[in-house]
Order: C-alpha cells, then sequence, then structure tokens
C-alpha cells in the first residue's frame, strides 16, 4: 500500500497501454480517448495492479505508472469500487472523465514504475 504518502497523499497505480503511457509522459496528464470508456481505474497498491498487468488477457499493458495525488481530492471525486478482488485485494479506484481535470490538477508527481 502507500507506505510512503504523507498524509495529505495517496499514491495510486495504474495498469497502461503504450500508447497511453507516451501520452501520461508527454503531457503529465491523464485523459480519456475519444469513444473510450469515460473513466480511469488505479489501484490502491503496487503489487495489486503488477498482478493485474501480467494476466495474458491484459497483452497491451506495457508499464505501471505511479501517480502521487491529493488526498482530499481523491477522497472527494474518486468512487471506491471492488474491481476484481481477487487480483485488487486493497481496492481500486476509479475517477470520472468529468473529474479528471481536477483529479489531474491535483498530481503532485508521476512516476513510470514498471
Amino acid at each position: 500500500m502507500d507506505m510512503t504518502a504523507s498524509k495529505n497523499t495517496i499514491f495510486l497505480y495504474r495498469a497502461v497501454s503504450d500508447a497511453e503511457f507516451y501520452s501520461i509522459m508527454q503531457i503529465g496528464r491523464f485523459s480519456c480517448l475519444p469513444g473510450g470508456v469515460g473513466l480511469k481505474y488505479f489501484g490502491k497498491d503496487l503489487g495489486d495492479t503488477l498482478r493485474f498487468a501480467d494476466k495474458v488477457i491484459n497483452k497491451n499493458i506495457v508499464a505501471v505508472i505511479e501517480v502521487e495525488v491529493l488526498r482530499r481530492v481523491v477522497e472527494e471525486i474518486g468512487d471506491f469500487v471492488s474491481v476484481d478482488p481477487f487480483l485488487f485485494k486493497h481496492g481500486t479506484i476509479e475517477i470520472w472523465e468529468a473529474d479528471l481535470n481536477k483529479f489531474n490538477n491535483a498530481i503532485v508527481r508521476i512516476v513510470h514504475k514498471f
């Protein structure tokens, strides 16, 4: 879990395709592609996200991104949902496209973790 985050921030993890990876690294923000799902899922634990990325069905995943974001914003706009609790034992958070600007403005840092 996010053992090194301050009380004001939280670390979240997202498994991404090459296109999403390059977009994030180039602009420093998360975005939804036109015609896409309209939300972003984040794991609350690096190990859980790595296990998810390693599944054969996820063959388009090429990287895992760590994002440190202000905790109060995530608590305000994030939906704390249970997506595949067998893989994501520590839970997941979804951020809807309508809230992505607020989420992006609350980012402290983004790191290519794996």
